[in-house]
């Protein structure tokens, strides 16, 4: 906690959680939070099978997919980190842990080279596995195709230099896994999508892998019926890949978009109650250092 002056005497503040992007942390630490749960009842409402997000980078793209993945981990008892917060006043509170989640990030999936670049993605890809190993095992038995290769995954996703060919159904796999644990269809949050697709034209191996993100992205995406809804955040959306081609007609909101705008980064009026919390103020120094953005007819 902070020390802040207020009325000539020292009050306690919540901290600011600088860096972090981790939502259930932030609220069981007791960080300072601007409330975007509202993002979830648009999400559920707007029922796109596959959504992509594109905004700019440190605009808290990471922290609202860790807030969707707690919202809905049918893992995880979630009520504490969300009490007093906009979504349990709506109609949709009673969904909290209601459905499996599996969800991804590739944010520090950066290499110089394809080989390394495909061991850091299967890394990811293993810690979902593991957590849903533990849970399906009895079913290993079982008629599923996917669950009878649910092993075999794990160890291919554990051995290191596997061709990039054999990761490609690893998403597929684990949608059809899940549902088959759960008969439920799971949701797929793929956080920083685009992150390996630019670190390969970085280090020039992009025809190299090319093919793979299409099909890698696009077989978990088209055409799955164990697959519920999916949400993809990224920087932009990379205009020379054909993965595109192979989703469901995925929905695109650029920041162009007045869909989610509101839950990226802080509009005006988040800003001057954060800085009045702090014994601040939005003035024309601030203004100067931070504003300039305009996302789906908001200033942000």
């Amino acid at each position: 906690m902070e020390m802040c002056a207020e009325g000539g005497k020292k009050t306690l503040r919540e901290t600011l959680p600088i860096g972090m992007d981790d939502f259930e942390k932030i609220r069981k630490k007791g960080y300072y939070y601007v409330d975007k749960t509202l993002m979830i009842k648009d999400f559920i409402e707007m029922k796109d099978e596959v959504a992509l997000v594109a905004r700019p980078r440190r605009f808290g793209k990471s922290l609202n997919m860790t807030m969707i993945r707690e919202f809905f981990d049918i893992t995880k008892d979630s009520k504490g980190i969300f009490d007093g917060l906009a979504i349990m006043d709506t109609e949709y509170a009673d969904q909290i842990n209601s459905c499996p989640v599996i969800y991804l990030t590739f944010k520090n999936c950066k290499a110089r080279s394809a080989g390394e670049l495909l061991e850091l993605m299967k890394h990811e890809l293993y810690k979902e596995y593991k957590r849903y190993g533990k849970l399906i095992q009895e079913h290993f038995e079982t008629d599923s195709y996917a669950v009878k290769d649910f092993p075999a995954m794990v160890e291919m996703l554990r051995t290191p230099g596997t061709e990039s060919v054999y990761l490609i159904p690893a998403l597929q796999y684990l949608t059809e896994s899940v549902m088959g644990y759960y008969q439920i269809a799971p949701i797929l949050l793929i956080d920083e999508y685009d992150q390996p697709i630019m670190s390969s034209y970085e280090h020039d191996y992009h025809d190299e892998l090319g093919d793979f993100f299409s099909t890698f992205y696009g077989s978990s995406m088209t055409g799955n019926p164990a697959l519920g809804q999916a949400m993809l955040t990224g920087v932009q959306r990379v205009a020379k890949e054909s993965i595109f081609s192979q989703f469901n007609n995925p929905q695109v909101y650029t920041v162009m978009d007045k869909e989610y705008a509101p839950y990226f980064g802080l509009n005006e009026g988040e800003t001057k109650e954060l800085l009045k919390y702090y014994g601040l103020e939005l003035n024309e120094d601030v203004r100067s250092m931070y504003d300039g953005y305009r996302i789906g007819g908001i200033d942000i």
